[in-house]
This record gives structure tokens, sequence and C-alpha cells, in this order.
């Protein structure tokens, strides 16, 4: 295991062998993107950001020396939809960036693990002896374990499903709630009040026994592996976690990728939504709105004149990716605080949007459908909070939304976050 040098001793960082992070205990935030080939888990805090703006958090995270090139972070956080958390939402901030005192990433076929604040080289050595020695005892019987942990793991999900150790709680007034909130926001898009508004509501599960949120998040990477997925431990043995499709934003040097991710359907429909003028007239907002927020601090934008379809493997989205070069001074606070909320998960006006959600809503959002993800130097990845779930012990609280417009329906949208809402039922293990 070779030591890379670092230049200052706030931030060391050595190789690793390729050991699962859970040898190193319950990470406070893990990140992936399959897809790319990337994992990450942070343990502990060095330091930490907190306020009510985030362009003033954001603009203020600063990397300490020896962060070597390719390493996600390393500061990690979370900002609440709007601002605000409420008591369901015990233990986590409404915007909140940690750098770790432990970090250990795997991307490429390479693992490395990071080491920050006080302590840091006696800290990074006592886990290089910690993997070390789980490496050397695990090696020669890795793929009996391996087998045998697939195994449990087959027939711990076949028991969810025949004996119904995990369901999903009734409500019976939840439909009838729905029903009247779309009436509500069909009602103030004809007077013109609104074009657009996103509505979303929760949904319960419990659980014979105390859910293994690690478990949850490995199915969600799994099934989704397109997706970034998340976990946010928060006080009081709360966890929040998702497999997001949508990005708000990645940034590479003086280059955004952002992209819109508006209008749904089952996989099967996707030619028909391609066509849908309703569908199509949503995500063009998103767009609109994507290319005048970067107007202001980006140039040269560039863009596909129509969308075309991202197909997960339990529903499909239009989508337009979206790139630009950042303007001289300008950094991801610039581009978080202006993308964020976009019309994918508030709508259009924003101001009215978001009045109509706090009257009339009735649902503590808290971090879903806010942002997530980590910030370095010259780089950043940050996810719209999508497809997650709140886990309290034997409970946990699905979130789900869709946006309404002229034309939409409450029977067709409530049809639209129940599809949605399979992404996170399959791994929690409740049978259709």
């Amino acid at each position: 295991m070779a030591l890379l040098r670092a230049a200052l001793p706030e931030a060391v960082v050595a190789e690793t062998a390729l050991v699962p992070f859970h040898a190193l205990g319950p990470a406070d935030l893990a990140w992936a993107h399959p897809a790319a080939g990337l994992s990450a888990a942070a343990f502990g805090e060095a330091e930490r950001r907190e306020g009510r703006s985030l362009r003033a958090v954001l603009s203020g995270l600063r990397a300490p020396e020896g962060v070597p090139e390719g390493m996600p972070g390393p500061w990690f956080g979370a900002a609440a939809f709007d601002g605000t958390v409420g008591a369901e939402w015990l233990g986590f901030s409404p915007l909140r960036f940690t750098l770790p005192e432990l970090l250990a990433w795997r991307h490429g076929g390479r693992q490395f693990v990071a080491a920050f604040g006080d302590g840091a080289a006696r800290r990074l050595e006592e886990v290089r002896r910690l993997l070390d020695d789980h490496d050397r005892e695990h090696d020669h019987d890795r793929d009996h374990h391996r087998d045998r942990d697939r195994d449990r793991d087959h027939d711990r999900d076949r028991d969810h499903y025949e004996h119904g150790q995990v369901r999903r709680l009734p409500s019976p007034t939840a439909r009838r709630h729905w029903d009247s909130l779309v009436a509500r926001a069909l009602a103030a898009i004809s007077s013109g009040a609104l074009d657009k508004v996103v509505l979303a509501r929760a949904l319960e599960v419990e659980s014979h026994a105390e859910i293994d949120s690690d478990t949850v998040l490995a199915r969600l990477q799994s099934l989704y592996p397109a997706c970034r997925s998340f976990l946010l431990r928060g006080r009081g043995g709360r966890t929040f976690l998702g497999a997001s499709p949508e990005l708000l934003c990645r940034i590479d040097g003086d280059r955004i990728f952002t992209e819109a991710l508006a209008g749904s359907a089952k996989p099967g429909s996707a030619a028909e939504l391609l066509g849908s003028s309703k569908d199509l007239r949503e995500h063009r907002w998103v767009v609109d709105h994507i290319v005048q927020a970067l107007s202001g601090i980006a140039g040269s934008l560039q863009r596909k004149p129509e969308p075309g379809l991202r197909t997960l493997a339990n529903v499909v989205h239009l989508h337009t990716p979206i790139g630009a070069r950042l303007d001289p001074g300008r950094g991801v606070a610039d581009v978080a605080a202006a993308l964020h909320p976009t019309p994918a998960v508030a709508g259009v006006p924003a101001e009215a949007a978001l009045n109509f959600i706090s009257e009339h809503e009735h649902l503590d959002r808290g971090l879903y459908a806010g942002l997530i993800g980590w910030v370095g130097p010259d780089r950043a990845e940050l996810a719209v909070a999508l497809r997650c779930a709140l886990i309290r012990g034997r409970h946990a609280r699905l979130f789900v939304g869709a946006g309404i417009v002229e034309g939409s329906s409450a029977g067709s949208e409530w049809a639209e976050t129940e599809l949605k809402a399979r992404a996170l039922l399959d791994a929690l293990g409740v049978a259709p």
C-alpha cells in the first residue's frame, strides 16, 4: 500500500486494497454513480459549514492542500428543498456541508482513503492497518464469502416478498387529499396564476424489524446504476437515502454539465411520451429555466433542440443534456444558487409555484427535492434529491411527485407517482 505525498498534514491520502467500505464502520454519508465506476463513503466531521444562503455556504468551501485529482469532494452535504426542515427531519440541517475526518473512495478499479483535520496522519495510519488486516483475513476465502452473501441476500429478499415482512401502510385519506390538491392546482393554472406546479406526497412503509439502510442503498445501486445514489445519516437514528436520476450540475474546471428531466411514462410508452404535447410543454419549461438561469453566469451554451429519452428500470423520462462554460470568477455556488430549485421539482413561475406548495401541499419535504452531493477544488457534482426515503427504525417514508400542467388529471398523476415509488418499494422489499 503506497502512501501518496500530501502538501499539508491536514490532508493525507493512501491507496488501499479493494476492501468494502463497511469495514470502516457505518458511513455518515455515502455517494455512488455505479455507471461511472465511482463510489465514496465519508466518516466523521473535521469541519462543518451551515447557514441559510446556499451561495454563501458553497462559496465558503475551501479544500485542504494535498487533495488529489479525481477525488470526489472532499466536502459533502445537502440542502433542503425550500430552506427548511420540520420535526420529521430531526437531526438534519436545512443546509450543511461537511469536510469528513475520513473519506474512502473507489474509481477506475482503484481504492483510496484520505484523512483531514487534526491528527489526520495518525488516523490514516490506523485505517491503513485496519484495511490491511481485513484484506489479509478475507483474501483466502473472499469468493466463498461473496457467494454466501449473495445467497443470503437472495433468501432475505425472497422472504420479504413471500412473507410480507415489509409492507406498505394504507392511508385512507391520501387519494382524497391528492385529488383535492390537483383540482386546486388546475384551478390556479386555469386562472393564469400558475403554468406548472410540482406536487408531492409521501408513502409509509413498515418492516417487522429495523430497516438496514446500507442494504437498501446497495439494492438501489444494483437496480439503478445510471442514477446517483446517496445516503446521509442524521442524528436520532434517521437516515435519508435514494437514487436520483436527475443531475442538478456537474462542474469540471470551467465546464458546466446539467440536464432537464421532466415528463414521465412507463418504459413501454416511450414513443407516446415523445409525442405528448403536455409532457413536451412541461419539459420545455425546465429547459428554458436552465438556459435562462445559466445565461447570467456562463456562455457557450450547448443543447439539443429536441429532448431524448432516459430509460430506467421502472420509468422513462424526457431528457435534454445541457453544457456551458463558466464566466471568469464564477463557480459552483453561482450555478447551484441559479438552478435550485428547478421547475422539475417546483414549478413555473417559480415564486408562485413555491407559494402554492407551501400553502396547499401540507407535506414536510425537508431534503426531498433539495440538492445533495459533493464539492471540491474546481470540481463538483450535485444531484436533485429524488427517488428517496427517510428511514427511522422499522419505518420508511417515501417521497414522490408529479408536475401538474394544463391537461393533467388527478388520476394520471397519481399513477405517475405510483410508478416512481416502485424504485424505493422494490429496494425495501415491498411486493407489488
